[in-house]
């Protein structure tokens, strides 16, 4: 997200690059503003300075926010003790606040209630509450999961309830990259530019973001890089060391451009991106180039897909890609093996067709000639 003139105001575009902008005020709910930002002369438009005020205006007259001491036994005590909790603490600082924001915007609504009698058909009726925004309503179901497994370790609770919720989000997620939009990117920024260093960052060694914008000149080791991936390096069962090879697409991109001393990316203060910074900034350069529908977390799909249909095996992608399940390599090499086989159909198709004409084509001249005098010696 980035900040617009307007306090407290920001622009967070949907996952398609189509703008959207809240009103977000500590402790409070963010509100959506949809009236148009600017008009054609770029000054904001007075229908969205009116939304803007009436929405601070509503944010006043809420109530404030719970007792820092919550009544025991309710949700707003659960999720305290959990955000105090060591494990909590072992969180990504993004996670820890993406979590406690999830969670008590749940408590907004649930937050007196006793959590002990929550049951499964609760959790489903919360989720079912969002399902103008699956993918929110499926976080809030993964985020109660992970609650109530540490309260149930902790001897807080004695059942999850979330366990066994089924995901309302259909989609596949971020748009993958496809071949001609890669290169249109790529036509689009060139060689020595920093839009084109991070394409090939992240699609040659399938890179989050988070890690692209992290990794540099010290993570090269005897000719590979070699970094602790970002996501889940805080703790041992989920810490993964990376490990790529250069490839020439990599090596001219990297030759051919200014990069920092501490990490291959630099923003124009010349200071390294943090992980928001640089989701914006892909952002920008994607539609730069016409792509708004493309995102820096599709490029690492995309990546996945390209390795999988090369031939990489399951432990080879979990490998280079840092995954914890075959089953998460499982889907890529699928997806790769159907354009595998329709190949193949098509291959053997065109076989057939070459077969068949040769089989039917065109008798060789004189054939007709030479049976109809075989026919006449043999009727003399």
């Amino acid at each position: 997200m980035i900040k617009t003139r307007l306090r407290y105001c920001v622009y967070d575009p949907d996952p398609r690059g189509n703008p959207r902008y809240y009103v977000r005020k500590p402790g409070f709910k963010k509100v959506r503003i949809r009236e148009v930002f600017e008009d054609r002369n770029g000054n904001i438009s007075p229908e969205f300075m009116l939304a803007y005020f009436a929405a601070l205006d509503g944010l006043s007259k809420k109530a404030a926010a719970p007792p820092s001491t919550p009544r025991e036994k309710t949700f707003y005590w659960l999720v305290d003790q959990y955000c105090r909790s060591e494990e909590f603490k072992r969180f990504d600082v993004l996670t820890q606040n993406d979590k406690r924001g999830v969670l008590n915007r749940f408590c907004e609504s649930a937050g007196n209630l006793p959590y002990e009698a929550f049951r499964t058909e609760d959790v489903e009726r919360s989720r079912d509450k969002r399902s103008a925004t699956p993918g929110a309503a499926d976080k809030l179901v993964k985020y109660l999961r992970s609650l109530f497994k540490w309260a149930v370790r902790k001897k807080h609770a004695k059942t999850n309830p979330a366990i066994g919720v089924e995901k309302i989000n259909e989609t596949e997620g971020w748009h993958t990259w496809t071949r001609s939009e890669v290169e249109r990117y790529r036509k689009h920024h060139e060689i020595g530019s920093k839009a084109r260093l991070a394409l090939e960052i992240m699609l040659n060694i399938g890179a989050r973001r988070s890690d692209a914008c992290r990794i540099g000149r010290q993570h090269e080791v005897d000719g590979y890089l070699e970094f602790v991936a970002w996501k889940g390096r805080n703790r041992a069962k989920t810490r993964k060391t990376i490990v790529a090879r250069f490839t020439a697409e990599l090596k001219l991109a990297l030759t051919s451009t200014p990069t920092g001393d501490l990490t291959y990316l630099v923003n124009d203060l010349g200071r390294p991106f943090t992980i928001a910074g640089f989701g914006n900034k892909m952002r920008e350069w994607c539609d730069a180039a016409g792509l708004s529908q493309c995102s820096s977390h599709g490029l690492r799909k995309a990546s996945a897909v390209a390795m999988a249909e090369s031939g990489a095996r399951a432990p080879e992608l979990c490998a280079l890609f840092g995954w914890s399940k075959l089953e998460t390599a499982e889907i890529y090499i699928r997806e790769a093996n159907k354009r595998v086989m329709v190949d193949n159909a098509f291959a053997r198709l065109d076989e057939h067709r070459r077969k068949s004409v040769s089989l039917r084509g065109p008798k060789p001249g004189g054939e007709t000639k030479r049976r109809n005098n075989s026919d006449k010696s043999t009727r003399k």
